[in-house]
């Protein structure tokens, strides 16, 4: 009965705080930084993708910071799962035979355009919806789709994960230049009176980078399980 009683009064002291926190709620959300990012976001970043400019750009910061955790998510699966690293690498499927011709040929012809269109998604996340994330996840499918359609491939995880951390190294590198050139930190290195056209390299490189690490991370993971399931 006490337990209830609180549990009333703790979901009544909630909705007074969420009642009390929307009265000025005009106050505390505004266009301010909307209208900011619509009239600047191009000139200042080279990226007709707004969001491109913000995670690229303006919120450099925040996208470290998730890359850092895709690699801390990465190693945390390998090292859960290490008494299989000194098996020999997996293959994609126990029995070729099992795996109906139809999806080994749908594959093959769905592997290239797979690929092409994550490069794409990549190299254009800065005049289009997309970038190194998601292109990165695009990608990473297709590789995945080519081991399962070729038993006799295999995976070093441990090389993976090698690269993962070289290619985590260089995007900090990358975003510690604009120290260099703007005295600046986890920004754009292009001087902010540079063309739009420089800028947008700046994002293509990242995007690339990005792209890169996000796949080798997710192939990496879904090994991992495979390797577990199995």
């Amino acid at each position: 009965m006490i337990k209830r009683i609180s549990l009333v009064f703790l979901l009544g002291f909630i909705l007074y705080l969420f009642t009390t926190s929307i009265e000025n709620l005009s106050d505390i959300y505004n266009s301010a930084g909307k209208d900011f990012f619509r009239e600047n976001g191009f000139y200042d970043t080279g990226s007709m993708n707004l969001v491109t400019a913000i995670y690229l750009d303006y919120r450099l910061f925040d996208s470290l910071f998730e890359a850092g955790i895709l690699l801390i998510a990465v190693s945390g699966v390998m090292w859960i799962s290490q008494h299989n690293t000194l098996e020999k690498n997996a293959t994609f499927m126990l029995d070729k035979q099992k795996t109906p011709e139809l999806f080994i040929t749908f594959s093959r012809l769905l592997y290239p355009v797979m690929l092409l269109f994550g490069m794409y998604v990549i190299i254009n996340g800065h005049i289009s919806p997309g970038g190194g994330f998601q292109g990165g996840a695009i990608v990473a499918t297709a590789i995945l789709i080519l081991y399962y359609i070729d038993i006799s491939k295999s995976i070093d995880v441990n090389k993976i994960l090698t690269i993962e951390k070289f290619l985590f190294i260089l995007l900090l590198s990358i975003a510690f230049m604009s120290l260099i050139t703007r005295n600046e930190v986890f920004t754009n290195f292009i001087p902010l009176d540079g063309s739009t056209d420089l800028k947008s390299i700046y994002l293509i490189l990242l995007n690339l980078v990005i792209g890169a690490k996000v796949a080798l991370g997710l192939v990496a993971i879904f090994t991992a399980f495979l390797k577990e399931g199995r």
